[in-house]
């Protein structure tokens, strides 16, 4: 019966962990690729399931990442649609052929090593100034068909998900810094709606009393329209959702203050026998999005008045909507919830520091000198 003695060891001279051993009789020497110890325990786990897998009998589920990329594009209805088309053409030059599972781990690239064949795609999107939020938006839509592929699609038997630019590795590739997005201030927000035509004004309004994506504005239809007593809410198909994935029911409740009501039943009269979307165009067409031609020129205008706008974008509008719900003191599993959240820590980010959350503080910290004992204190000084 043959035996497996792998282990982690490093070869003199070379800065990168190897797996070494005899794995089923044979001698087997496997670099990790990184030089960091826990990455290259979790690279070794990942090595000795591949040889594993390798021995079994049966057919294996293969398919490239084209194949896998098309039979998801052709499934998905959302309006992100587009986006994930970009993500695919960005990564077919470089893998598009491949096997799925020959993609294997991405080491920790250095500087001494074989580029890996996604570190090659980092360093050239590096070299194009793209920045590391949207390189990391690729490889992540990679990890999405990944998945779907082995619990949708049927084309894989596994994943093995992808690691993403870390803070390190953006230096590494001096890839371009993300631009730290602000929510709406009232006059920012008073002086852009006004700058917007009015289809564009509504879906932003709209956006920012609901908390929804931009895909999910363009995307609203009459039919997911309800109303129950005196509450107007969309039933939307967890389809249409980013969170789709984590959704534990099949719909998304959008519940509609009275602005959001106002907006929707301005447009139910004159949009409704024209067409299925809620939101339409002057030409009456469907938006394919907000972030548009029309609403860049707004925002360059409002600039001149108020410049720190250039660091907003249309997801500011939900960035807008969560910060007022918690700066007015609504529960954080409200405005997860409402803000299709699918963990609390996303949530926490958008939370800061004001006045009076600080007097709120000292509000619940006075709650421990109430009803103190009376304690009697007695000097060191006994001299």
């Amino acid at each position: 019966m043959h035996t497996c003695t792998l282990r982690l060891a490093r070869r003199k001279g070379s800065p990168n962990w190897q797996v070494v051993g005899v794995y089923k009789g044979q001698r087997r020497r496997i670099t990790t690729g990184t030089r960091n110890k826990g990455q290259a325990q979790l690279a070794m786990a990942h090595i000795i399931s591949e040889l594993e897998y390798n021995e079994r009998d049966g057919d294996r589920k293969q398919a490239t990442m084209t194949e896998v990329a098309d039979v998801h594009l052709n499934l998905i209805t959302k309006k992100t649609k587009n986006k994930d088309e970009e993500y695919a053409r960005k990564l077919e030059p470089y893998i598009g052929s491949m096997k799925m599972n020959d993609i294997g781990m991405r080491p920790k690239q250095v500087r001494d090593c074989e580029l890996h064949v996604l570190n090659k795609y980092i360093q050239d999107r590096a070299d194009s100034g793209i920045s590391v939020t949207t390189i990391n938006k690729e490889l992540a839509f990679l990890n999405l068909i990944g998945n779907k592929a082995v619990k949708e699609y049927g084309l894989l038997d596994y994943w093995t998900p992808i690691r993403l630019v870390d803070e390190d590795e953006a230096v590494f590739y001096s890839l371009k810094a993300p631009q730290k997005k602000k929510h709406l201030e009232y006059n920012w927000q008073v002086t852009l709606l006004n700058n917007l035509p009015s289809y564009l004004r509504d879906m932003a309004l709209f956006s920012i009393n609901t908390g929804q994506r931009e895909s999910v504005v363009c995307n609203l239809q009459w039919k997911f329209l309800n109303k129950e007593d005196d509450i107007y809410y969309f039933k939307v198909p967890k389809s249409f959702m980013k969170s789709e994935e984590y959704m534990n029911e099949d719909y998304a409740y959008i519940v509609l203050n009275d602005i959001a009501v106002d907006l929707v039943l301005k447009r139910k009269w004159t949009t409704r026998c024209i067409d299925d979307h809620v939101f339409l165009d002057e030409d009456g067409n469907p938006v394919d999005n907000i972030n548009c031609y029309a609403y860049r020129v707004a925002r360059i205008r409002v600039a001149e008045q108020y410049p720190e706008i250039m660091q907003t974008d249309v997801h500011s509008f939900k960035r807008t909507f969560i910060t007022r719900l918690i700066d007015k003191g609504v529960p954080y599993d409200w405005v997860q919830r409402l803000s299709n959240h699918k963990l609390p820590e996303v949530t926490e980010t958008y939370n800061r520091m004001n006045p009076e959350k600080r007097r709120k503080m000292h509000q619940y910290l006075q709650m421990l000198v109430e009803d103190r004992p009376q304690l009697k204190l007695y000097s060191m000084n006994r001299g």
